[in-house]
């Protein structure tokens, strides 16, 4: 959601500037902010070679942040949150977005870095993977509260992967195996059980027989 210089539609001058639908066109008078040009064939001001007359844009399309923050938890084990944000400029706000923050994604990464590294680590491995919606909703609280200021509407806050580190994961996975394997050697020694004392009904009933 990065700003961009923009010129107008005719040569040589910035009088008259083409909008299109998915942004915000600011008109800047001398380096002063004027106003917000609607979508279309918008007249900026007079202007001579683009000296009086200066344009900026931003989009209003729904933009998405990736985060990912690498964080420990309460039984020590590291891991890797990726959340995905979705923010869009407030349409009454277009002048904030536009004039109060340089750099939105960076911003949203630090809140979100913030809310995850001071949740996380109250949380063991299983109970971070089970309170995931929990730590969702913490970061989009948290976002909407701060980025309204600079003009921002936070869609959506999600907590989309846990990844441990590829020790644990390791670690798991052979624990898992394990415990498979023993589910299977307990079920075998069960059907050879039942095998045995089936066996042993049939010789009583056959020696009954004789």
């Amino acid at each position: 959601m990065a700003q961009q210089q923009e010129r107008g539609c005719l040569p040589c001058t910035n009088c008259f500037a083409t909008v299109p639908q998915d942004k915000w066109y600011a008109v800047e008078s001398f380096g002063r902010y004027s106003h917000m040009l609607q979508p279309g064939l918008a007249f900026a001001g007079p202007d001579c070679c683009g000296c009086c007359i200066s344009l900026r844009s931003i989009t209003n399309r729904v933009e998405q942040n990736n985060v990912m923050v690498q964080t420990k938890t309460k039984d020590n084990v590291f891991i890797t949150a990726k959340v995905a944000v979705q923010q869009s400029v407030r349409p009454e706000n277009a002048y904030d977005a536009m004039y109060k923050l340089a750099n939105v994604h960076a911003q949203i990464d630090s809140y979100v870095s913030d809310v995850v590294r001071s949740s996380v680590p109250h949380m063991t491995l299983d109970e971070s993977f089970e309170k995931k919606d929990d730590i969702s909703q913490a970061v989009q609280q948290k976002l909407e509260q701060e980025m309204t200021a600079y003009g921002f509407q936070i869609h959506k806050a999600l907590v989309t992967e846990l990844v441990p580190n590829a020790e644990v994961v390791q670690s798991m996975n052979e624990i898992n195996k394990q415990k498979r394997l023993r589910d299977a050697a307990i079920m075998a020694a069960e059907a050879e059980k039942v095998k045995v004392v089936k066996a042993a009904e049939a010789a009583a009933d056959a020696a009954q027989l004789q």
